[in-house]
This record gives structure tokens, sequence and C-alpha cells, in this order.
């Protein structure tokens, strides 16, 4: 910088930024589960809204330290901050490298691996549990449907069908929602989110497509084999299962996969 050296703080949650002499200290969050509910928002806004991710990750910079742009300059930009976002103005240069260098604290945007967050209420309705606790296996085999049907068609209706299983009012009934950009981009990396999650809690049940299956995958023989399993193949038990929590009921089918490559493994040599 001109005039001021500038440091990015590594343990500090706290958007915005402090000056002391002629140092500027600037803090943001560096991971999905610091950032608050407005900042989600805000990040989800700037992914439905622009190209690359560096665009992104420069306006999370200059949002949640409280930088103000003045103009552009030839290395850079010319700005200015408040100390905790008030008082005297404290104008300064940053320098392109020096933005490139400070936008690589955001990188966990890259990845909705390890998100572990989502929005927590839309339009009013409010978002069931991160990872779908108490979730219905029913549920959650229509959310993975409608996510499908998404992924192979790319029509948008699908995503709002998915954020009505996701949010939910007061009763617990699902939602009635038409989603803006910003909100179906929260929805499909929540949901992404979700299902790294089972595929790391349950290796076993989820398996990658191998190239000959990508592509040919029929969810509806999925489901209706996952509530044969579960059932026994009695059918009388069909209702009840389907109302299994989702995480029980995976784990009960991550179990019999399990045991299943233990009996190929042991028999068929």
């Amino acid at each position: 910088m001109s005039g001021y050296s500038c440091r990015c703080m590594d343990r500090l949650i706290t958007p915005g930024c402090s000056v002391n002499g002629n140092v500027v200290n600037l803090k943001a969050p560096r991971s999905w589960k610091e950032l608050t509910q407005r900042q989600l928002r805000y990040v989800f806004f700037l992914l439905s809204h622009f190209q690359t991710m560096e665009e992104v990750k420069t306006y999370m910079l200059l949002r949640f330290t409280g930088i103000k742009v003045v103009r552009k300059t030839p290395s850079g930009v010319y700005g200015y901050i408040r100390n905790n976002g008030r008082g005297k103005r404290h104008y300064f240069e940053l320098k392109t490298w020096q933005i490139q260098s400070l936008i690589h604290q955001f990188d966990y945007i890259d990845s909705y691996d390890d998100m572990g967050v989502r929005l927590d209420r839309i339009r009013g309705y409010r978002a069931v549990d991160v990872i779908m606790r108490e979730v219905a296996f029913i549920d959650y085999l229509n959310m993975e449907r409608l996510y499908q049907l998404f992924i192979s068609t790319k029509e948008r209706k699908h995503i709002d069908n998915l954020a009505c299983l996701l949010y939910r009012d007061k009763k617990g009934n699902p939602a009635k929602i038409k989603l803006d950009e910003t909100e179906e981009v929260a929805v499909l990396y929540w949901f992404g989110y979700v299902k790294a999650f089972f595929g790391k809690m349950f290796p076993h049940f989820f398996k990658p497509a191998t190239g000959n299956e990508q592509g040919r995958v029929n969810f509806l023989k999925i489901a209706n084999a996952q509530l044969r399993v579960l059932t026994d193949g009695d059918v009388t038990k069909e209702k009840t299962v389907e109302q299994i929590p989702c995480l029980r009921a995976l784990t009960e089918l991550n179990e019999k996969a399990r045991e299943a490559e233990e009996f190929k493994r042991k028999y068929n040599k």
C-alpha cells in the first residue's frame, strides 16, 4: 500500500477493519461457518451474478473488510477505510498483487464440501436441519429426485420444488415458494453439501458412478430398491419406512452395503 502496510487477520471472525498507526488490519471470515447470515446471502448473491471466482472473492474482500473504492489506479485501486466502520477516513492504495494475495483468504467458497451452513430462512420459511437429521426418508428421496431432475434438465422449477422440501412453515409443512437467483444458488450449494456429507458419512452405500454408469442412473429404480432393502420386501412396512429419519435409514442402508461387500470379498474371491 501507499502510506500503509496491510495484513489480513487469520483468527478474527468479525468483519471490518482497524487502523493502528500506519498499519491497516483487515478482518474477514475465513470459512463458510464464520459467515453471518447476511454475509452468506451476499456470497450467494455474488455467486449468482458474477462469472469468475476472482470477481466474487474481490467483492467479498471489499465488502467484508469495509474498503471503499474511490477510483482505480494503474497499479490497483485507491480507497479508504474507517476504523471499525466509524470515524475518520484513512486513505490508501491497494495494489493489484495485494488484492490477488488477500482474496485467497476466501478460497473456501471454491467448494461446498465442508460448508456446513445454509440460509436459515427464505421468505419467512425456516430451513430444516443442515444435515437433515429429522427429515423423513421419503422427503430425502424426493429431494434427491428433484436435484437429479434439475441436473439433467436445467429446468429451474425443480430447484423451487426442492426448496419447498428444504424449507418449512411453523407447523413443519413444506414451503410454497418461488426462488430468486440468489436463493437458487443457496439451495443448490446446500444440497450439494448434503450429498458430499452423506458420501463421507455413508461410504459403503454412496459409491461414485463408474464411467459406464454415469448418465444412466434411474433414480426411481434406486429409490424402490432402497425401500425394498429397508422393508425386507414387506410392502406393509413401506409407509412406516418412508417416515423414518433419513439419517437413520441411510445408516442402515450403509451397514447393509458394508455387509454385502464383506460377503463378496469372503465368498467371491
